[in-house]
């Protein structure tokens, strides 16, 4: 056991493709699943019309139609279509696949309804009304959900949450050998239910690829994915056949939205950044015009540069602006003569710090002193 686990373990894990994590909606053959999942439902709805018509009249077993639908949903769905390597086909197809046992499943909880009755004939009831209020709340936050498909709220689903849960404790009046899985229907029932099914199946899709992101995990995302597509789209199952074209309606909406979406500004993008097309090289190479020399005399040359006005001093004020207006100046006392006291022993001479002739008499006697420390450096070489 210890062996098979340590070969299991170092087993090279797969490396992660792209499509895992970007889907490309540009690319046509992404939406090969689309046909395929509408394809698979329509061919569920086909069977279970099928398998009552080609059994012998009061002997329908439900559990048989049930499996021929799952058998057929479950080999039409086991792989999906490809044309070419499409990025985000993975991403998808995981969420189209639960669209085939959210149909079934309406299916068994219709055949439910008319399990425990011994009523062969319909009767009118105020739980008709009740029902179909229910399925009004439902078409309601489908179109909740078509208008902003990529918003983070859950109020469409809990809306259909709570009409599925009235329903539930308040189901429709149920009548006896009546249901989609053991009911032999007309050519115009089974007609509806083809169209019904290929409603359910159009809606769901369209809502799958409308709340898909284009940047996003493979399997974390895909159940809040279902979630959203199947709240939004569960309402057809119950609808009555003239409520059908909602359907339609709704799905023009949800596309509308997403691509008003993949169009609009985002946010949080940063603003871009303006630089210069040319580099300080490029700019000389473009002004070397410009250096050439206009003078023949190369002296006359040097003097026409040196009297010309700097490049980066357009913009500073030249030395006759008037930076100060002296006229509204109070006048200022002319700066007298400090002088030092004499410290100890050490007589200084008195210095002026507003004369000029105290600066170069220092720098004199500094040139002075280092003369003659040069001198006598000298003469100690010498000898």
């Amino acid at each position: 056991m210890r062996t098979a686990h340590a070969r299991r373990s170092a087993r090279p894990m797969p490396s992660p493709d792209q499509e895992d994590s970007v889907v490309d909606f540009n690319d046509a053959s992404l939406y090969l699943p689309l046909a395929q999942t509408v394809f698979t439902i329509c061919a569920c709805a086909t069977v279970s019309v099928l398998a009552c018509w080609l059994s012998p009249s009061g002997s329908v077993p439900a559990v048989r139609t049930l499996a021929l639908c799952c058998a057929t949903g479950g080999l039409l769905m086991r792989t999906p279509v490809r044309l070419g390597k499409a990025h985000g086909i993975t991403v998808v197809f995981g969420a189209l696949q639960l669209a085939v046992p959210l149909y079934l499943g309406t299916l068994v909880v219709s055949q439910l309804v008319h399990t425990c009755s011994l009523d062969a004939r319909p009767a009118p009831s105020w739980r008709h009304v009740v029902f179909h209020s229910a399925v009004l709340a439902m078409v309601f936050s489908g179109f909740m959900r078509a208008r902003a498909p990529l918003d983070e709220t859950d109020m469409p689903f809990i809306i259909t949450l709570v009409a599925l849960l009235v329903i539930a404790m308040i189901p429709p009046p149920a009548v006896a050998l009546v249901g989609p899985l053991c009911e032999s229907v007309t050519l115009f029932e089974a007609a509806d239910r083809v169209v019904r099914a290929f409603s359910f199946a159009m809606l769901y899709c369209v809502t799958v690829y409308a709340s898909t992101r284009t940047r996003g995990s493979p399997f974390s995302y895909t159940p809040t994915v279902f979630f959203r597509s199947a709240s939004a789209s569960i309402w057809v199952g119950g609808a009555m056949l003239w409520w059908l074209p909602l359907a339609a309606a709704q799905c023009a909406i949800i596309m509308h939205a997403r691509a008003v979406y993949n169009n609009a500004p985002r946010k949080n993008e940063y603003k871009k950044v303006e630089t210069a097309s040319l580099t300080d090289d490029e700019d000389v190479e473009a002004n070397l015009g410009d250096l050439e020399p206009k003078l023949a005399d190369p002296v006359a040359e040097q003097n026409r540069l040196l009297n010309e006005k700097p490049i980066y001093a357009e913009d500073a004020p030249s030395a006759h602006s008037k930076l100060i207006d002296l006229s509204m100046t109070a006048p200022q006392p002319e700066p007298t003569a400090v002088g030092h006291e004499p410290i100890g022993q050490l007589a200084f001479q008195q210095v002026t710090l507003s004369s000029e002739n105290s600066i170069e008499t220092v720098h004199r006697d500094a040139f002075e002193a280092s003369v003659a420390k040069a001198m006598a450096m000298e003469e100690e070489g010498s000898h």
